[in-house]
């Protein structure tokens, strides 16, 4: 065979002139001359990018050239080139060429992962990184995507265990694995690109999908080290980002736990550097306390506390500022709703009595003027000398605070422990009530009718929906006006009415015990210790069942409630619990009372005694015992595998038990009970309680199934769990059991309730169910994940089914469309609002509509003006935590479908959305404003209903006909003519008269018509026409005042006043700290009262009192006086005696 030579440049092309066609390169590539395929391929990558459709068919040889195939062999070429070639190798730049050019190719045919793994193969020359080309950047970034994702992936399998690992997709060939080594060169290179950049977010963000802890912790470090050009605000703030996103996106536990250990260490390095600023400073500690909190450190957040308001480090106004801060945090501690939390940051604060020693200066080395240097570490955790000098055995001396400091701690235990936020609450409720008592009279009046008189399921929601339109506010005036109208109800609903009490006063603590006296059941004296408890009788006790369940409701419906208070409530239903095994309606409402004060408190003894009662094997007794003890152990995941609560293995021996009871008891309302109690336990517990749950969902008994939905909505509360979801979709349309799809379905609220707009768009397509239970929960789904916001296309959603053939279906959608429109305004969704007000009024007087549906028209009716139109539907806190207490409220309410009763636990759901400014001494300026970018009629209160007034019937004048007149005019003249004939001249008189007043009233009946309208016309244009002035685009909010959910976003902060927040850059509600710009000038300062303390009258003026007979005294008289009097009293007489004569 004869070879001829030619130049290279010739082939395939010669110069800048464009390809047409790469047929002659692809033809090179099976040319035995390596120097000939080397250079066809640098050809064919130069135009691969418009000639990848031809290239794509050389794809399988350029693979082979690319593994270092033999020349000949591979390429299918004779004999003869074989024998030339000598079966060499390509050396590797021709191989690299051959990968670069087979990834583009593959790269064009959307094939990432196959061009990723021939473009690792080219090298760096041809897929650089770290700067790549401007016409190779979407070449390399869709690549490094490929690689990041499928770096993540297997990161994630190695972090989840061999088990997912070894779940690879069947028929994955071998040979086409990623390199391993080369793929986390490529993603570190990344790494390092966004160190360059200052990208620190996105590099976390990967490592985060990644669960990668190492890399995790390399980036934060070099983020706070002095390479990375960033000043303490800027690496407070991308920590921040970081938090939140660890918080949001990282679905596992472990790991999130991890990732935010970390952050903590990064935000206290921060926090004690001296050289950052004192915002940065500040700033820092607000994220530390954030990210304690999510990590369930109590003692930490509370050490951090200690050093804000004591001001360490700061002096003059920064000192104050941090002090202000300090109280800022804990009142967002208490906002998340966790007792249990708060009862762990308040044992670090020093107590009332303690406060002046707690804290020690150690004698060896202490610090200038007696003060102790208090750190935090590299956990984030604050800590002092005064321990290590301790376990020395050196001496120390107490620490000596400034009684400012000593006011400030005062006021931080005031917070956390005191009630003091339930008292703003009540306060405001009390003060700002908008209550519409129409409302209520109408609806009574409605329910008096003959049809509906008997109908005690009614009458007790009537009762119910009182209690929800004056939540709050203790405003019982409609009761004691109608105490006849209450007394209709008897037996359970006698029970729920007396309960209703509760809700009224809910956070009034300390009145409830005066308030409830006339139905609280007889006790032993306080004051005798060894007196008996009197005997129970074993028949009646609804008033007096109902009166302990509403004490646990005025305790335990506010998070902040004064614990003091709440522990001698437990302590006076505990002793009830104790002693009234006989009755069960009493012991039914001590364990519900009980539940409520102790919520959270895994207290054994409480446990204990509620155990004692559910052993009773009474159905409505063991239901209450179980969902308190659900209630006192919330969030404990008491039974699971990593349980983190105190005394783990006592409280799941008792898991387990009530698990085992379960499954021996025959009562379907103690198992349904226990259900609710293990979904309570398993609150927030994530993949912990995993195994618990699966277990539950797998159970024959449909009843414990159904605790298993609710129990896996707790679990991932609030994490938009892609898994959580997909779990809770399935069992709503394959489970056999109605009430397991009705929870499962309700429960997918209660997991995204951080983004509910994704809520409607799930349940869209099970509104058209054909089962009527799954459309209920569809509406009550919407509802829930909406509330508030008036949301006009929920409400579209919902209104097909205020017409649905299934009574229990429309009563879904009238709740939900009511708690969608909670807190609007009449200007909502272009007006509807008022229509459906409207519609519920007829609902409730139609007597062609069903029991369920008019008792879901009456609950609406007092959802849409909860708490004097003061109150909200809220699972989450200005902080983004959800609140314990309103999820486990909102689960509990939602078990009224089986247990009317339970109607009332909705006040532990609702939120006062009130906005207060103090100052440090817990007064609020009346001056501090808030600007509102809206118009005034966007977030005003609903115009109140206008009583009818009843108009009197006229009495209808006869119409008398022309003829009549007529005839009555010629008798009259002809008895004038009769009786005129003795007389002279009368007949013309006579004559004369009638002829003038028929002229007169023929005027009248033709010009009275026609020029009455010219003087109508002309009053009615002398009139002015008043000009509607146009609305502001903008007003000012007075302290305090009711901003809602959806204002909130509209409404900023003004800095140019006097007072300003300690934070301006938080959104604008719940309690805010103040500092005053001119401490110097006088200020107009309102105080928080209770509304025991705005009843009472104010002292009178300062007088002096003197006695009758005293000679000072206005009524005594002197002789002088009596002779002057008698004297004037002779002269009347006189006077008088003349005049008549």
């Amino acid at each position: 065979m004869t070879t001829v030579a030619m130049p290279l440049s010739s082939v395939g092309g010669g110069g800048s002139t464009p390809i047409a066609t790469a047929s002659g390169l692809l033809a090179l590539l099976s040319e035995p001359d390596s120097t000939l395929v080397q250079h066809a391929l640098s050809k064919l990558l130069a135009v691969v990018d418009t000639l990848w459709h031809e290239v794509a068919e050389a794809l399988p040889d350029l693979e082979a050239i690319a593994e270092g195939g033999t020349i000949g062999e591979d390429l299918g070429g004779d004999e003869d080139d074989v024998a030339m070639g000598g079966g060499d190798l390509y050396d590797d730049a021709t191989k690299k060429t051959a990968a670069a050019l087979a990834s583009r190719v593959f790269f064009h045919l959307e094939e990432p992962r196959q061009a990723l793994r021939l473009a690792l193969e080219s090298g760096e020359e041809h897929f650089n990184v770290l700067s790549p080309s401007e016409k190779d950047g979407p070449y390399v970034e869709r690549l490094v995507n490929a690689a990041i994702g499928e770096y993540v992936a297997r990161k994630q399998m190695e972090f989840d265990g061999d088990e997912e690992k070894a779940e690879k997709k069947e028929g994955e060939d071998e040979d086409e694995e990623l390199d391993t080594a080369k793929l986390q060169k490529v993603v570190h290179l990344m790494f390092e690109r966004c160190y360059a950049d200052g990208t620190y977010g996105h590099a976390l963000g990967v490592a985060f999908e990644a669960r990668e802890r190492a890399k995790v912790a390399e980036i934060l470090d070099r983020l706070c080290g002095p390479s990375s050009g960033k000043d303490a605000g800027g690496i407070v703030e991308t920590l921040r980002y970081a938090m939140g996103a660890a918080h949001e996106l990282v679905p596992s536990k472990a790991f999130r736990s991890q990732a935010l250990e970390l952050i903590a260490k990064s935000l206290a390095k921060v926090f004690r550097d001296a050289d950052a600023s004192a915002s940065a400073r500040r700033n820092a500690a607000c994220a530390l306390v954030l990210c304690r909190q999510l990590l369930g450190d109590a003692e930490a957040v509370g050490e951090i506390i200690v050093q804000l308001v004591d001001g360490s480090g700061d002096s003059g106004d920064d000192a104050d500022d941090s002090a202000l801060l300090g109280l800022q945090l804990c009142f967002d501690i208490v906002d998340t709703g966790d007792r249990n939390f708060v009862a762990g940051v308040a044992s670090r604060l020093p107590k009332q009595g303690e406060a002046a020693t707690a804290g020690a200066t150690v004698v060896e080395g202490s610090t200038a003027e007696g003060e102790e240097k208090v750190e935090i570490d590299d956990a984030g955790v604050a800590s002092s000398p005064t321990a290590a000098a301790n376990e020395r055995g050196v001496e120390v001396e107490p620490k000596v605070r400034s009684p400012a400091a000593l006011q400030h701690f005062s006021n931080a235990h005031r917070i956390l422990m005191g009630g003091f936020t339930s008292e703003l609450s009540l306060s405001f409720l009390y003060k700002e009530s908008n209550f519409d008592g129409l409302i209520m009279a109408n609806l009574k009046k409605s329910l008096e009718e003959r049809t509906m008189a008997r109908n005690s399921v009614l009458h007790n929601c009537a009762v119910t929906a009182h209690g929800y339109l004056v939540g709050g506010t203790t405003n019982d005036d409609f009761l004691r006006d109608n105490l006849d109208w209450m007394k209709k109800a008897s037996n359970w609903a006698k029970f729920s009415a007396t309960a209703s009490m509760g809700v009224i006063h809910a956070g009034h603590t300390t009145e409830a015990m005066t308030l409830l006296e006339p139905y609280l059941p007889p006790s032993a004296p306080a004051n005798d210790p060894n007196a008996a408890h009197p005997t129970v009788s074993s028949t009646g006790g609804y008033a007096e069942g109902g009166s302990l369940y509403a004490l646990g409701l005025i305790h335990g419906s506010h998070a902040g409630s004064s614990t003091a208070k709440r522990s001698e409530a437990t302590t006076f239903l505990r002793k009830h619990l104790r002693n009234s095994h006989a009755n069960e309606v009493i012991s039914h409402g001590a364990a519900l009372g009980v539940g409520l004060t102790s919520f959270g408190s895994c207290d054994l003894d409480v446990v204990a005694e509620l155990k004692e009662l559910l052993y009773t094997d009474s159905a409505l007794a063991g239901e209450a015992a179980s969902i308190a003890m659900g209630m006192v152990l919330v969030g404990s995941g008491a039974g699971n595998a990593n349980s983190s609560a105190a005394s783990s293995e006592e409280l799941g021996e008792i898991v387990a038990e009530l698990r085992n009871y379960s499954r021996e008891t025959q009562h379907e309302k103690i198992i349904r009970g226990i259900a609710i109690c293990l979904a309570l336990v398993n609150y927030g517990q994530e993949e912990n309680a995993d195994a618990t749950i699966e277990e539950m969902r797998g159970d024959r008994d449909p009843i414990i199934r159904y605790g298993a939905m609710y129990g896996l909505a707790l679990a991932y509360c609030g994490t938009g769990s892609n898994k959580a979801i997909r779990i809770l979709l399935h069992t709503a349309v394959s489970d056999v059991s109605d009430d397991v799809r009705m929870a499962s379905v309700i429960g997918l609220a209660l997991v995204l309730h951080k983004t509910p707009e994704r809520v409607p768009e799930l349940v869209r397509l099970l509104l058209e169910s054909f089962n009527p239970h799954v459309r209920y929960a569809s509406c009550m789904a919407v509802g829930i994940a909406m509330a508030g916001t008036g949301d006009p296309e929920s409400v579209s959603l919902l209104e097909p089914m205020l017409t649905d053939m299934a009574d229990h279906v429309r009563q879904g959608a009238l709740l939900g469309t009511a708690m969608i429109y909670m807190q609007q305004g009449d200007a909502c969704n272009h007006r509807k609002i008022k229509t459906f007000r409207e519609k519920l009024a007829t609902l409730i007087g139609d007597k062609h509509q069903t029991t369920l549906t008019k008792m879901g028209a009456i609950l609406a009716t007092g959802l849409l003006d909860y708490g004097g139109r003061n109150c909200a539907l809220s699972l989450g806190s200005r902080n983004g935590f959800t609140k314990m207490t309103s999820a486990a409220g909102l689960v509990l309410w939602l078990q009224h479908w089986h247990w009317y009763p339970l109607m009332h636990m909705l006040s532990l759901a609702v939120t006062p959305t009130v906005t207060i400014g103090l100052n440090m001494d817990f007064k609020y300026p009346k001056k501090f404003e808030i600007v509102c970018n809206a118009k005034p009629s966007a977030f005003a209160y609903p115009k109140k209903l206008e009583e009818k007034k009843e108009e009197k019937k006229k009495r209808v004048e006869t119409v008398a006909l022309s003829t009549t007149a007529k005839n009555k005019a010629r008798l009259a003249r002809k008895r004038a003519k009769e009786e005129a004939e003795s007389g002279d001249g009368g007949e013309m008189d006579v004559d004369k008269k009638e002829e003038e007043e028929e002229t007169k009233k023929e005027d009248m009946d033709v010009d009275g018509t026609e020029e009455a309208k010219p003087e109508e016309s002309k009053s009615e244009e002398a009139k002015p026409k008043k000009k509607r002035e146009p609305e502001p685009s903008s007003f000012r909010l007075s302290n305090p005042a009711r901003i809602t959910t959806a204002q909130a976003d509209t409404c900023t902060f003004d800095l140019d006043q006097r007072y300003r927040p300690v934070r301006p850059e938080e959104v604008p509600c719940g309690v805010v700290m103040l500092t005053d710009s001119t401490p110097g000038e006088d200020e107009d300062l309102g105080a928080v009262k209770t509304p025991a303390q705005e009843d009472e009258a104010d002292p009178p003026e300062a007088f002096e009192w003197t006695p009758p007979g005293h000679p000072d005294h206005p009524d005594t008289v002197t002789k002088d006086e009596t002779a002057t009097e008698g004297k004037v009293v002779a002269t009347e007489e006189s006077k008088s005696e003349a005049e008549t004569k």
